[in-house]
């Protein structure tokens, strides 16, 4: 059976030309167009580009329907190049259905589809009313039994403090306002006094303007995590995993169990002062999009976080017992924010306007090598004949990665010449999944990772 899209198709469409669409408005009633050819020309644009989206809206159908193989939908759509897509209801490995307050007062839906392909989007992305929505897809309702709800406060902490870049913008809002305090109020003039002192004044309201709005951003992102996973909860559908997220834009995604090729533990410094983790998932075909965050649990203390697990996914295979990174190894996880701090103090020497840049680099460096001294405690490598585990620190952050055996890509172990001389190693660690995440550990003994690997392969 055909249907026309719903209308809220013509509203996405139509934001690809908002960016054009508003120059010419600008154009139009911001400055003078002197000709009649000037108003004909822009208007012939404006609206060719609302007839193109237009006629895509009414030349997409979508196709729903049986085969030997089971369900599956059809997407045609296209004006001037025609494009059809089959998709098996039971390859698709994810599916994610919006409802922003847009497609909630026209009463739409946008549902991406995902299959384990290798594309950068999403295989289909359909746009249906809420009451197609709820015949094609069972979703239990937010006051269903058996959901597992996220606690306010936690998700409020990983909103405010659970991000590093959070963090730096606080640190570089003061830092940069006394820069420019600095440099726009207290140089003295010397032999071309006037034009520095105007140099210097536009250089610093630039810093005082940059600081503000970096304190925005971060006050804007803060509240965009805590409106994201407000209200989040899971649920378990038969083998599929029900995640709904978001109090204005509600995302409800449907994941395959047997879909998730990793679960991925991450903590942040501040996390792990609190004692909490966030919980992420690698499932095959989601988390293409932008905005796609396959996020299982956004902020929880351990016990809460393997409750879930156990709840969520109780066949996940774990691997506990794994290859610790030795003491002699701790320089190579140091190195880089002792680096770091060493070049803050040279700044903070050479002094002047190098003061402000030497502090922010030097409270940077010391978060960092906390960040790394902790990567590097807990570091480390499990392969078994079931699971795999990889424990390490990336950026500013700490992670602990289950994979299932079947699901991890290749295991590749390197050695530099300093290493040799060592017996350690660098292991890498690959899993099917999108954007083919590599999960790499330094340091590691050679002899007891080749122990493992010959066990594995045996």
């Amino acid at each position: 059976m055909e249907r026309r899209p719903h209308k809220l198709f013509l509203l996405y469409d139509l934001k690809r030309w908002l960016p054009l669409l508003a120059i010419l408005l600008w154009r139009w009633f911001g400055t003078d167009l002197t000709t009649p050819a000037a108003w004909l020309r822009d208007g012939a644009i404006g609206a060719g580009l609302v007839l193109y989206s237009v006629m895509r809206f009414f030349a997409c159908r979508y196709r729903l329907g049986q085969t030997k193989g089971g369900e599956t939908f059809g997407v045609r759509q296209g004006v001037v190049c025609r494009r059809t897509l089959h998709i098996q209801a039971a390859d698709a490995g994810s599916v994610e259905i919006e409802r922003s307050p847009i497609a909630w007062l026209l009463g739409g839906r946008r549902v991406r589809v995902n299959t384990a392909g290798l594309r950068r989007r999403s295989d289909a992305v359909l746009y249906l009313s809420a009451d197609e929505v709820r015949r094609l897809f069972v979703l239990r309702d937010r006051a269903a039994a058996g959901r597992l709800r996220a606690r306010f406060w936690p998700v409020f902490i990983l909103a405010v403090s659970g991000s590093n870049a959070a963090v730096g913008l606080l640190t570089a809002v003061p830092l940069l306002r006394r820069l420019g305090t600095f440099l726009g109020e207290e140089i003295a003039p010397d032999a071309v006094g006037a034009v520095q002192q105007l140099l210097s004044a536009e250089i610093g309201a630039a810093l005082h303007t940059a600081g503000n709005l970096l304190l925005w951003g971060w006050g804007i992102a803060a509240l965009n995590t805590l409106l994201r996973y407000i209200g989040f909860y899971v649920t378990v559908q038969g083998e599929q995993l029900h995640i709904v997220s978001g109090l204005f834009t509600r995302r409800d995604v449907l994941i395959d169990r047997d879909k998730i090729t990793a679960v991925e533990l991450r903590q942040t410094l501040l996390m792990r002062v609190l004692g909490l983790y966030t919980a992420v998932i690698t499932a095959a075909g989601y988390g293409r999009d932008r905005g796609a965050r396959p996020v299982l649990v956004p902020a929880a203390d351990p016990h809460t976080v393997h409750a879930t697990l156990k709840q969520v996914l109780p066949s996940f295979p774990i691997r506990d017992t794994y290859v610790q990174v030795p003491r002699g190894a701790a320089l190579r996880y140091l190195v880089a924010p002792i680096g770091l701090i060493a070049v803050s103090a040279v700044l903070w020497i050479l002094g002047g306007a190098w003061h402000a840049p030497a502090f922010v680099a030097a409270v940077f460096g010391v978060w960092w090598c906390a960040v790394r001294w902790l990567g590097y405690k807990s570091a480390g490598l499990g392969l078994g004949e079931e699971a795999v585990t990889v424990r390490y620190p990336r950026g500013l952050a700490l992670y602990q990665v289950q994979m299932p055996r079947k699901t991890v890509d290749h295991v590749t172990v390197t050695q530099s010449v300093w290493q040799r001389r060592r017996g350690l190693c660098t292991v890498t660690v690959r899993c099917f999944g999108e954007k083919k995440r590599r999960h790499r550990v330094w340091g590691l003994p050679y002899e007891a990772v080749n122990k493992e690997k010959q066990a594995l392969l045996e």
